[in-house]
């Protein structure tokens, strides 16, 4: 990691406070094509270890989609004990495991998606239904619904997220439509 400090001043749209989130870039040694478009920071309370690991992790789900409809695109890591005030501090729902900013170019993840703590994983379980890899993957593929098609709708966001998981392009303009199974779905991250 580089000493130098980038200030990452994230918007949320819903929310009239800012939040100053001071991070450092993450250097991955292997390239590949998350390397043109995509970086990584995490922010400087996070372990320096625990932050390439993370980073490595969460590039190596990434990579499993369309990397190139984003364009540059950054996602910042922040340890979980720092989370909850930052997203009280932008009056976002405190269950949530992450959450874009599109004026940034930002998706900004809970280090307890890489690394869960009990009480964490009880929450995730009991608000999403699943924890570990398969919330990382839930995760991933529901903001990267909402970056793909640049879409603040969190039911968009899953129809997007749903179809780029399963190797479709998502149709940007409106939403697959919902089978009836689904109608008692879990909340999304």
């Amino acid at each position: 990691m580089k000493a130098s400090f980038l200030i990452v001043v994230l918007f949320a749209a819903c929310a009239a406070q800012t939040q100053t989130l001071r991070v450092v870039p993450v250097h991955l040694e292997e390239t590949d094509l998350t390397s043109q478009s995509v970086q990584f920071f995490c922010t400087q309370e996070y372990n320096r270890d625990e932050c390439h690991q993370h980073a490595r992790e969460l590039r190596r789900v990434l990579v499993t989609y369309p990397l190139e409809r984003l364009g540059t695109w950054s996602f910042a890591l922040v340890p979980s004990d720092k989370w909850r005030d930052l997203i009280r501090a932008i009056g976002g729902p405190t269950h949530s495991p992450a959450f874009t900013i599109f004026e940034q170019r930002t998706t900004v993840m809970e280090s307890s998606l890489f690394s869960p703590t009990a009480t964490r994983s009880a929450e995730f379980q009991r608000v999403f239904g699943v924890t570990g890899e398969a919330l990382l993957a839930l995760t991933v593929n529901h903001e990267l619904g909402h970056c793909v098609c640049h879409n603040h709708d969190e039911r968009k966001a899953d129809d997007y997220g749903r179809e780029l998981r399963e190797g479709k392009t998502p149709n940007c303009g409106r939403s697959s439509k919902r089978k009836a199974d689904h109608g008692t779905e879990k909340n999304t991250p």
